[in-house]
């Protein structure tokens, strides 16, 4: 907790404040010594992309929690319904390698101060240019009608996904890098959300929440129609097991050729090109030791086939993809201070459109990933990891080691310090 520079802060306001630095050391097996002086040679694996040091992001948060039972992209929370009004926000910022990712369109996607790589991606490559974003930036309500209602607006994280950023202490994030599953999430979406618990008993709580928002990654949405975003949250009451069904559907390409939002959408059309995500996803403590996550994904953008519809990696006539992806992750608490973790996955994106700009290869992408987590400080906790990844289908496509491989192993050791 940072609040030691403010001590009276968080008692009189409520407001807290606090962070965490995620940085890392991470190295391949395809790629070159010359290649390994830019950035970006761990792709199509996420979230430690760099080899050798990275400094994945810098991120500091100033918020005022809200007093709920329903706390909206989150969770359904058991215990009395609250009774009073309640007001919050959250400010995060972030600086590092990992905001060239967490940008939002029509927001901190152009600042000035990321420039030359938030105009020219190759420069950002080989400089490897650390960015700043601006990922959360959103109102909080509890409004004690009927069932209670949360409210959130303004920019935030939507929460689809079993993987989500970032890195808090309690995210159900268990390695270093991330599942392909994640690459196709939408980053940040910027809009109004509402929810509510729907279900309290004494055995499980369930709650649903509904939003309209700009889009994927969007504040500026260049195709004039809104999104749709949902979930449904079940808990057990002890909060031991819990199993979350979330969405985002909505038009999403660009409109017109001189605001082409890619890669946040690689489709050109002045007619509404429908896109949809969909994921069932939970996680269950067999004991007081071992504990198991997964989910289950499946996306989908609708192409009409028109000359008109443009793909601008493909070309004219786009007549729609489909991916989809599950995944799995066994833990073992070993101590307190310790736990070992083992995570499985297969994501088959068989038009080569769902990771883009990560990977543009048309096929199926499995890997296998071992790691640990140890509490070596009360602010420090170090992952160390080793990954195995395998690509089948296209004949042609070569997604690992700068079009040559279709195979990787990968090493990173990541540190989280938190304060």
């Amino acid at each position: 907790m940072a609040n030691w520079l403010f001590p009276a802060l968080e008692k009189e306001t409520g407001i807290n404040i606090h962070g965490v630095i995620d940085a890392g050391y991470s190295r391949n097996n395809t790629s070159t010594r010359t290649e390994r002086s830019g950035g970006l040679t761990n792709l199509p694996v996420a979230g430690y992309a760099d080899e050798k040091f990275e400094l994945a992001f810098f991120n500091l948060f100033i918020e005022k929690p809200l007093a709920s039972r329903y706390l909206p992209r989150a969770t359904p929370l058991p215990g009395p319904q609250a009774t009073d009004y309640s007001f919050g926000f959250s400010l995060g910022l972030l600086y590092g390698r990992d905001g060239q990712f967490a940008r939002t369109a029509g927001w901190d996607e152009h600042w000035g101060i990321n420039e030359p790589g938030a105009s020219d991606a190759e420069s950002a490559k080989r400089r490897r240019q650390k960015f700043y974003a601006f990922p959360d930036l959103f109102a909080t309500a509890y409004l004690p009608y009927g069932t209670g209602i949360s409210v959130m607006a303004g920019i935030f994280g939507p929460g689809i996904g079993y993987e989500i950023p970032p890195n808090i202490r309690v995210a159900r994030n268990a390695f270093a890098t991330k599942t392909y599953a994640f690459v196709t999430e939408p980053g940040t979406v910027s809009g109004v959300v509402v929810g509510t618990r729907i279900l309290a008993t004494d055995s499980s709580v369930m709650g649903g929440e509904l939003g309209i928002v700009q889009g994927w990654n969007n504040l500026r949405d260049n195709n004039d129609r809104k999104s749709v975003l949902g979930a449904l949250r079940w808990r057990s009451a002890d909060m031991q097991a819990w199993i979350d069904y979330e969405f985002i559907a909505g038009d999403e390409q660009n409109k017109a050729t001189d605001d082409i939002q890619a890669p946040t959408s690689r489709l050109i059309s002045s007619s509404g090109q429908f896109k949809q995500q969909h994921s069932l996803n939970g996680w269950f403590a067999l004991d007081k030791q071992w504990s198991i996550g997964a989910e289950v994904l499946y996306g989908r953008q609708d192409g009409d086939g028109k000359p008109g519809t443009f793909d601008i990696v493909t070309g004219p006539g786009f007549s729609g993809a489909h991916w989809w992806g599950v995944n799995s992750s066994l833990t073992y608490q070993y101590r307190q201070d310790l736990a070992f973790s083992a995570r499985a996955e297969h994501f088959s994106d068989p038009q080569g459109f769902a990771l883009f700009p990560v990977s543009v290869a048309h096929g199926a992408f499995d890997g296998i990933t071992l790691g640990l987590r140890y509490e070596a400080t009360r602010n420090l906790s170090l992952r160390p990891e080793i990954r195995y990844d395998w690509f089948t289908g296209d004949a042609d496509d070569r997604p690992f080691g700068n079009g040559r491989k279709r195979h990787q192993a990968t090493a990173t050791v990541q540190a989280l310090y938190y304060f």
